[in-house]
């Protein structure tokens, strides 16, 4: 054999051993925890917010520490005549360091600031985390529910062509009209509609699903049973966006403080070394030592710091007027969502107990019916049709039923 031949197909071989595992990994159905773990890994939205909030954290350390200290380099009584520094003996060239101190407890309610806000992008983190969370178990839902009712429609195609060929030999008997036909090859036709449109929105759920997949995890079979989903827990306080909202609440009253420290001095320390440029003369002037201390004065605070504070003042109102329109949101939210759940938890239990076991009995009792010729074609294929869209209202109730429990779950937090 041909060395190029024998490399190839010993590529060829191990490139068929490794995909054999992969190919096992893909036909494995696709449970809604995988799903869950692979729309969160990386995701940007949770991301960015951790990166804002370690940025906050970072600002808060530097904020508590002191400005940087400012090197001095000076040439002091220089003659203006010549610039002459060996001129005059008391000319001195200067190196000092000057150390400013921020106004009374600036520094540390800076940080605590930076600290809130901090926790505010947290708290933002987490919301993502649970926005990102319903959204992958909705999409994966809703794929669930396309293809259980894909599953639904096809099974119903051998009935309705069954129905079609006994209406065939019906007429050919002379036992039914050509009205029974044509209206057995309509239903059917409208059958296999119903299973093209749904296959699109199959494909389109398939789609949605992908976006936070990715890959082709999308394509996967899924479990035979619905999802299980938690139980929501009682904890509309503990929300994020509102603990997000408490935490800005908390940096605009660290604000108001701030701005309080503007009624308070700003001072500097500064220390000078000096020495003349002069030199000779029979007599050596002495090298000098300074020292300085500098604070400024906010006597006329009217325009200035009365502004700040009122400003602060302002936005602290305003962060807490943002807090209480959430909570307001949410408990609207929450109502909402918790009376349709128990709705359609009713509705649910009904079909379940009620509605598709009589469907079923009505669809078989209007076969036998028809067989026997107790009944037309029409109350028959009225039966058929009530059962299956009985059976696809069921399957959305329970579909629409757990997305309501998902908005809890987002909602309240999900119980341990």
């Amino acid at each position: 054999m041909h060395p190029f031949t024998r490399a190839r197909l010993c590529r060829l071989v191990i490139g068929g051993l490794l995909a054999v595992p992969l190919l096992a990994g893909a036909s494995q159905p696709l449970t809604l925890y995988e799903a869950e773990r692979l729309a969160l890994t990386d995701d940007p939205s949770v991301l960015r917010f951790q990166a804002l909030a370690a940025a906050r954290e970072e600002a808060a350390i530097a904020a508590r520490r002191l400005p940087d200290p400012m090197v001095i380099l000076e040439l002091m009584d220089v003659p203006a005549d010549s610039l002459r520094l060996d001129e005059d003996g008391m000319t001195q060239a200067r190196i000092g360091v000057r150390q400013t101190f921020p106004r009374g407890q600036t520094r540390g309610l800076s940080g605590e600031r930076e600290q809130a806000l901090a926790g505010a992008e947290q708290a933002r983190a987490g919301n993502a985390e649970r926005a990102a969370l319903r959204a992958v178990r909705r999409a994966y839902l809703e794929l669930y529910f396309q293809r259980a009712a894909l599953d639904v429609l096809e099974q119903s195609q051998p009935l309705f062509e069954d129905l079609l060929e006994v209406t065939e030999r019906e007429f050919a008997a002379g036992r039914a009209t050509q009205q029974d036909v044509l209206r057995a090859e309509l239903e059917l036709e409208r059958l296999h509609d119903r299973v093209l449109d749904t296959r699109g929105r199959q494909s389109a759920a398939e789609g949605q699903l992908a976006r936070w997949l990715g890959g082709d995890h999308a394509l996967r079979p899924l479990a035979a049973e619905f999802p299980t989903l938690g139980l929501p827990a009682d904890e509309l306080q503990a929300h994020p966006l509102l603990m997000a909202e408490q935490a800005a609440l908390r940096a605009g009253r660290k604000e108001v403080e701030l701005a309080r420290q503007g009624y308070r001095p700003q001072w500097s320390v500064e220390v000078a070394y000096g020495r003349p440029t002069a030199s000779g003369g029979g007599m050596d002037a002495p090298d000098r030592l300074s020292a300085m201390v500098m604070f400024d004065l906010p006597l006329f605070t009217r325009q200035r710091q009365d502004r700040d504070l009122a400003a602060s003042m302002h936005r602290r109102d305003a962060a807490e007027h943002a807090w209480l329109e959430r909570q307001r949101e949410l408990q609207m939210q929450l109502a909402q969502a918790e009376g349709r759940w128990r709705q359609l938890m009713a509705r649910e239990q009904r079909y379940e107990q009620r509605l598709l076991p009589q469907a079923l009995a009505n669809a078989e009792a209007a076969e036998q019916a028809y067989r026997a010729r107790t009944t037309d074609f029409a109350a028959y294929v009225r039966a058929r049709l009530t059962e299956l869209d009985t059976r696809l209202e069921a399957l959305r109730i329970a579909t629409d039923r757990r997305l309501e429990q998902l908005d809890l779950l987002y909602l309240m937090g999900e119980d341990a």
